[in-house]
């Protein structure tokens, strides 16, 4: 491939990241458009009282709640949880039977969650299907701890018989929380649950605190142009 070729091929590929971003924004303008500022949310019913509007994209804030928390979170409502074991073995030691183990990392996860709410004095309302929602894990409180575990690996001795050793480790944990208390403003598909409770059904984009929308979507607008 010429110079001149593989100079064609990187400025496409950037403007095709341009217009993908692009239209990506546009999007999101538009469905941030047709969002219904309900200005309390005992008024959320309000939206759905039309018996031709079965559900409403809407922007509702208010101040996170559960009657229940994440087991052993006394705050929690969500909890995603990543470990990240770092190896690095003894080399000196493992030497002495034999055999060479090369440091590694190894990262879990895991997630926890509770139904929750939100509250703004006036009513409750539940919100669900949010996981996937834009800025929603940039609301979360990340806290972060270092603790040392014992793993077990396997190895050779001298007489050729395979012995299980035990090494300590550095553990890096990282947890993202959403708590109770956690003032939000969102942006999601409001619906009537089978109790005829009016509900975020699925929820789009999230807020911390309150927002301007309006100006919030003319920013976006420009940084897209």
């Amino acid at each position: 491939m010429t110079a001149l070729a593989a100079a064609v091929c990187l400025g496409l590929g950037f403007l095709m990241r341009i217009s993908s971003s692009s239209n990506k924004n546009k999007t999101t303008c538009e469905l941030l458009r047709r969002a219904i500022p309900v200005n309390d949310l005992k008024g959320l019913g309000d939206c759905l009282e039309n018996k031709q509007i079965k559900s409403a994209t809407v922007l509702v804030s208010g101040t996170v709640g559960s009657t229940s928390t994440v087991e052993n979170s006394c705050l929690g409502v969500f909890i995603m949880e990543t470990v990240e074991l770092d190896t690095k073995l003894d080399i000196e030691k493992i030497n002495a039977f034999g055999k060479v183990v090369p440091g590694s990392k190894t990262i879990s996860a895991s997630r926890k969650e509770v139904p929750w709410y939100l509250d703004d004095g006036t009513a409750r309302v539940y919100v669900c299907d949010y996981r996937l929602a834009t800025g929603f894990y940039d609301t979360l409180k990340k806290y972060f701890s270092t603790e040392p575990v014992i793993t077990f690996f396997k190895t050779l001795g001298h007489d050729g018989k395979e012995k299980l050793m035990r090494n300590d480790v550095d553990s890096k944990k990282k947890q993202q929380v959403l708590e109770i208390g956690t003032y939000l403003t969102v942006v999601g598909r409001a619906v009537r649950d089978r109790d005829g409770a009016p509900t975020i059904a699925e929820a789009y984009r999230f807020f911390n605190g309150n927002i301007e929308l309006e100006e919030f979507v003319t920013n976006l607008e420009l940084g897209s142009e």
